[in-house]
């Protein structure tokens, strides 16, 4: 019997939707001999200039809520006011309809019997093809997000979240129903499941002395506030290493560089070390003592993983500040603090007074071992497709 398609989507937005995608693929292994796993990165694979330049249009999007303050909080503003589903079908239709019709025929290409969508619009694309080409396909989204923003689509599929308040959300504002919502928690891909080491292996391996260790970081970009707060940071007097992730950021990275070997030549307390994009990052969250970044779901969950405490410093729009709430506010996994300067000073004091940084680590080590929620969804395709036979 032909085993059915499962086409895990992955589109660039930040790199959150992504690794909740890889998350979801690590969970999907273990079923490879029921199901055909087709791992696609649909916006590019093709070459179709509508699809490239639309994901390019989001990406520059995601930088700009990150470069400019309120950019983000006016744009959800404007989708809210807007009746929400109403206006991302209009958007789509009218504005963005060719990329739309591009990832309509990548799908038919593909001829999946489960389209599995961590992005909004995968997941409109994936309704729209139900709708036009093939209504026996099954819709599986995973909202990588803290919160619920009004342009996921609501009309069909399963829909996965990794909160109560998520959910709630979904059902009560966003208008899904309610037997199409479900909580399953945070996924979790295997390279945060396999960082099991302790903090004095990593330490060793990344040969990080026992001075107390910062790692800083804004996602894929370091468009936010990251470079500001190296900046401030270097100027202590205080015995620590500083790591920059620049990311993407080839700029930020070249600066940075700079930056570190003036510090060196100096033979100042505080070291710098600057690098690139890290597949390992999880690593490095483990060895070092607090993770400094903006909201970032993903970012931030895989400090709270590594038992890491955070510090966040910028949150560029509602699903962020959500995330801020989460796990600052609610989980008390770290703290908020916008000021670079405030920022140094707090690092400094916590040089000082070990045991303010003490307390967050407490609540980090008796926290439960989180269950892996791309388990779950897996668990779901999987029956979906057994039910098909």
């Amino acid at each position: 019997m032909t085993k059915k398609k499962v086409l895990l989507t992955y589109m660039e937005s930040g790199m959150g939707h992504i690794v909740s995608m890889q998350s979801i693929h690590d969970a999907l292994h273990k079923y490879e001999d029921q199901v055909d796993i087709i791992d696609s990165y649909i916006m590019q694979e093709d070459g179709n200039k509508h699809q490239i330049q639309f994901e390019k249009f989001i990406i520059w999007e995601t930088k700009q809520t990150n470069k400019i303050a309120g950019y983000g909080n006016f744009v959800f503003f404007l989708m809210d006011l807007f009746a929400g589903q109403k206006l991302l079908r209009f958007t789509h239709r009218v504005f963005f309809w060719k990329a739309v019709n591009a990832t309509l025929e990548a799908f038919k290409k593909r001829m999946p019997d489960v389209i599995v969508s961590t992005h909004y619009f995968i997941t409109y694309c994936a309704v729209e093809y139900k709708k036009r080409y093939n209504p026996n396909v099954k819709i599986v989204t995973y909202n990588p997000d803290n919160n619920v923003h009004t342009w996921w689509d609501s009309r069909d599929g399963m829909f996965f979240v990794n909160n109560e308040q998520a959910k709630e959300e979904a059902i009560k504002k966003r208008k899904f129903l309610p037997e199409n919502v479900v909580n399953v928690g945070f996924t979790l891909r295997n390279s945060v499941l396999q960082t099991t080491e302790s903090k004095t292996f990593y330490r060793k391996k990344y040969r990080i002395d026992d001075r107390f260790t910062i790692i800083v970081a804004d996602g894929a970009y370091a468009s936010g506030k990251a470079c500001a707060v190296v900046k401030e940071l270097v100027k202590t007097h205080m015995p620590m290493n500083i790591i920059l992730i620049a990311g993407k950021n080839e700029k930020a990275m070249k600066r940075y560089h700079k930056v570190a070997a003036k510090l060196r030549h100096k033979h100042k307390e505080a070291s710098l070390r600057v690098l690139g994009f890290q597949p390992n990052i999880c690593e490095l969250y483990k060895a070092c003592d607090v993770f400094i970044t903006k909201g970032g779901p993903n970012a931030v969950l895989d400090s709270v993983c590594m038992k890491t405490p955070v510090v966040i410093n910028y949150y560029a729009h509602p699903i962020e500040k959500a995330t801020t709430n989460l796990f600052c506010k609610k989980m008390k996994c770290g703290i908020y603090e916008s000021s670079p300067k405030k920022i140094r000073k707090c690092m400094e004091n916590l040089i000082k007074e070990p045991k303010k940084l003490l307390k967050i680590q407490e609540r980090l080590n008796a926290m439960p071992k989180l269950e892996n929620g791309a388990e779950k969804i897996a668990e779901y395709i999987i029956k979906q497709v057994q039910d098909e036979k």
